[in-house]
């Protein structure tokens, strides 16, 4: 037989004291001394004809480690079940010791979900968010990539370098290295940029200084100051391509003209600010959900949230190609700042269920259906196939949760008062 009581530490933490009887710890007691002294070797007697004063002397402590672990794990779930606590994490436990015709007590610290009622939901205020691209943005872009297929050509006439020059040659990282072009502009050698180089001629030789900053990739140059010697072999310029249809053709995408290639940047832009804005308007109306309904999230909650950020930047930079490993990210720091994201974003998942629940929205499955048909539409792959995958992870519940999230934010959305940002 199992005894418990619960204290409440927190609306999200609660201790749960457990307190197993001495009949049960006995049993439990007897049947690890009866198998370790099946298995048991010592000297001077058979396998598994050990007196059990032996088994007890010899191996009483590990056998009792062993039967404490089995009791908890055999009496949480009782204790759980009885005072109807569901948890969000692995509780904490915190062992007693187990005694022959005593009985067997711990406490668990256990975090689960606040009961909430929410209110005030309809009506938020909300900043109107437009995600509009103006034509200066397009041709700013258009810019952007004739500077990305610029050439570099050497300067007739001139031999000093100039602010608009480029010049190749510098030693970086301590080690001599040739035909590096370096912009004769403001910024530093590590930037490939040596305004120190203005007024230089071909064939002189100048020293220049460079801080190397407290995060930079090679541990032992962090912080540091070097000096390195640059001799200036050539000047080249840039020479940009002209702004025409054959430009557009180069490039070797779809488009064929200077129209096309507009129409495509600003629906890409479009896009992008589309996809910014509906961030925005979430973080937006998350804020204004939970400022109107104060609640408390369980901290484990709050860290998987942490975790699940961390993950995706970190695989956002694999992506591009880019190796975490190399950038000397100081990880910790970094779980500071994503820390109050994530927690914003744990209570307004748990009031965003709280208001699904209360206004009766669910995710259909027709919501499902035209979510495997958006992912197919993306990764390019059967939408069944997808279904597949992801009811062989048994993620399919996860994802109606999701989904049944983002329909609460839409109602929330469809009933706000928005204002001018």
């Amino acid at each position: 037989m199992v005894q418990s009581r619960v204290e409440d530490l927190s609306p999200v933490v609660k201790k749960v004291s457990v307190e197993v009887t001495p009949d049960r710890v006995k049993d439990a007691l007897d049947h690890a001394f009866t198998s370790v002294s099946r298995t048991v070797k010592l000297k001077g007697y058979r396998q598994g004809h050990v007196p059990r004063r032996l088994v007890e002397r010899y191996f009483g402590d590990d056998v009792k480690k062993d039967v404490a672990q089995k009791l908890v794990t055999g009496s949480i779930h009782e204790a759980l079940a009885e005072h109807q606590l569901d948890p969000v994490a692995p509780p904490r436990v915190e062992n007693g010791s187990v005694e022959p015709g005593q009985p067997f007590k711990y406490t668990a610290t256990v975090e689960v979900r606040p009961r909430v009622e929410p209110k005030d939901y309809e009506g938020l205020s909300i900043p109107k968010i437009e995600a509009v691209v103006t034509d200066a943005q397009v041709e700013e872009r258009i810019e952007e990539i004739r500077s990305n297929q610029a050439m570099f050509v050497p300067v007739e006439g001139r031999d000093v370098a100039e602010a608009a020059g480029a010049v190749d040659g510098a030693p970086l990282r301590g080690a001599k290295r040739e035909g590096v072009l370096l912009e004769v502009a403001p910024g530093s050698l590590l930037e490939n940029k040596a305004e120190g180089l203005l007024g230089a001629r071909v064939g002189e030789t100048r020293e220049l200084g460079v801080s190397f900053p407290a995060e930079y990739a090679v541990e032992e140059l962090r912080g540091k100051d070097g000096r390195f010697k640059v001799a200036v072999k050539g000047l080249k310029k840039r020479e940009v391509p002209a702004l025409d249809d054959a430009f557009v053709q180069d490039l070797g995408g779809e488009q064929k003209t200077l129209s096309d290639l507009r129409a495509k940047i600003r629906g890409e832009m479009e896009q992008q600010k589309k996809d910014r804005a509906e961030g925005d308007q979430r973080e937006a109306v998350l804020s204004a959900l939970v400022a109107k309904n104060p609640i408390e999230a369980p901290p484990a909650l709050v860290e998987r949230n942490v975790d699940a950020m961390l993950q995706g930047m970190l695989e956002g930079f694999m992506r591009r190609g880019i190796d975490p490993r190399q950038l000397g990210l100081n990880l910790d720091r970094m779980r500071d700042e994503l820390r109050q994201r994530a927690l914003l974003e744990v209570k307004g998942y748990l009031l965003l269920e709280a208001i699904a629940e209360k206004e009766k929205i669910d995710a259909t499955e027709e919501d499902l259906a035209r979510h495997f048909d958006k992912l197919a539409l993306d990764l390019k792959q059967p939408a069944e196939k997808i279904r597949a995958a992801f009811r062989r992870q048994d993620s399919l519940d996860s994802l109606k949760a999701r989904l049944r999230q983002d329909k609460a934010l839409a109602f929330l959305l469809s009933k706000a008062n928005f204002t001018a940002a």
